[in-house]
């Protein structure tokens, strides 16, 4: 797959709005491994902080931690960041912060910096955390291993994601309760970080929100209640998607058959449901959440929802699963069917092949099916789809 995935030109490969750089040569790619830290200061009067912590590249990319719960010494072993194609004058700032699900803003803990990352020397006790007025909240611990970037990572967009794809899973019980899916009276959404979106979406690029649609022009446009609007949607967006420390999980994913158990086996049943989801990609996330034609379960899993209200993305639409030889024939052997039906950025049919090379690499193995919105094979596949979510309730409620 790699030699027909990096066979274009350097400028056909650039992200939009990305011009050509000045010197292609001044490439590199790094390799960080967030280890750990000690010493991080109670921030309440019980117990310890629940950190985690916020990197960033040059203020172009981002990585975001899991949350440690009730420590001073969290470990982040697993948490590995790889980027690619950045210039040998970038700088890697981290800001440590305690959770607090009762509180509308985090704790701030404390922040450092290192202004070069490419000829990075690592310090043997830490990187001292620095809180407000330069106090002392700790150390934290990493390494850093910077390459030259070789052909194939040049012809990627600066700051290209290619870190192992990471998911995490938020469940509301409050949205629970509204949409009631479940026995359990708990909605679940899901984000998994995604490697090199932006090269697999190179020909199409980002696909902005539609002046045909009615709520997109109430959010995007000149509309008076736009502003109300828009702030709602990025309440509800934090609601459902931010990380919390007692209803979160988190791992990361090889491969599409860990995507299927991890992520799309219900824990309780140990089945996989029929339902559908809404999706958006941006440029480095996959979300999504279960939807149906219910009034509130509609509205938390809009696509303007999912995107956090953002002006564009790369693909949108609904996608659902199936069994490969028919819901009377279901096996180990799965499909995801993916459509563009979105009315807030409408993307063309034409955006589903890249949808499917880009899932294709970041999960070897997983089986995907395209269809255009309109398309009378993808009706009949929900036609069935209704029928076997039927059983399923029939079956749950037995």
């Amino acid at each position: 797959m790699s030699k027909c995935l990096f066979s274009l030109p350097v400028k056909q490969l650039l992200h939009p709005g990305e011009s050509q750089r000045d010197d292609p040569s001044d490439c590199y790619d790094v390799f960080i491994k967030f280890q750990s830290a000690k010493n991080i200061p109670k921030m309440d009067l019980i117990g310890h902080a629940d950190p985690y912590f916020v990197a960033n590249i040059d203020e172009k990319i981002s990585f975001t931690s899991t949350i440690v719960p009730n420590t001073a010494s969290p470990q982040w072993n697993d948490h590995e960041w790889i980027v690619r194609n950045i210039p040998s004058t970038a700088k890697l700032s981290v800001s440590v912060y305690d959770k607090d699900d009762k509180k509308p803003i985090d704790d701030y803990i404390g922040s450092f910096k290192i202004l070069n990352i490419v000829n990075y020397h690592p310090h043997l006790d830490g990187h001292t955390i620095r809180g407000l007025l330069n106090r002392d909240r700790g150390r934290f611990y990493l390494s850093i291993n910077a390459v030259k970037s070789n052909n194939e990572s040049q012809q990627l967009s600066r700051y290209t994601n290619d870190s192992p794809c990471r998911y995490s899973r938020h469940d509301d019980t409050i949205a629970g309760q509204f949409t009631k899916l479940n026995n359990e009276h708990v909605y679940s959404t899901f984000e998994i970080q995604l490697r090199r979106s932006t090269y697999f979406f190179r020909q199409h690029g980002r696909q902005y929100w539609s002046r045909d649609h009615d709520l997109a022009q109430i959010v995007f446009g000149t509309h008076p209640l736009g502003l109300v609007t828009k702030t709602s949607v990025k309440l509800a967006h934090r609601a459902l998607y931010e990380q919390t420390v007692k209803h979160n999980e988190s791992g990361v994913l090889h491969n599409g058959d860990e995507l299927w158990k991890l992520v799309f086996m219900d824990k309780t049943t140990q089945r996989i449901k029929p339902c559908i989801y809404t999706y958006t990609i941006d440029d480095s996330t996959w979300r999504f959440s279960e939807t149906n034609n219910k009034c509130f379960t509609d509205y938390v899993s809009k696509h303007v929802v999912l995107a956090d209200a953002s002006e564009y993305v790369l693909c949108a639409g609904q996608f659902h699963p199936r069994p490969k030889f028919g819901w009377n024939r279901s096996s180990d052997d799965w499909e995801l069917v993916f459509d563009n039906a979105s009315g807030t950025y409408t993307p063309g049919i034409h955006v589903l092949e890249s949808l499917k090379e880009l899932l294709l690499f970041n999960f070897p193995g997983l089986s995907i099916v395209t269809y255009n919105y309109k398309d009378p094979l993808l009706k009949e596949s929900l036609e069935q789809l209704k029928l076997a979510a039927e059983n399923y309730e029939s079956h749950d409620k037995t």
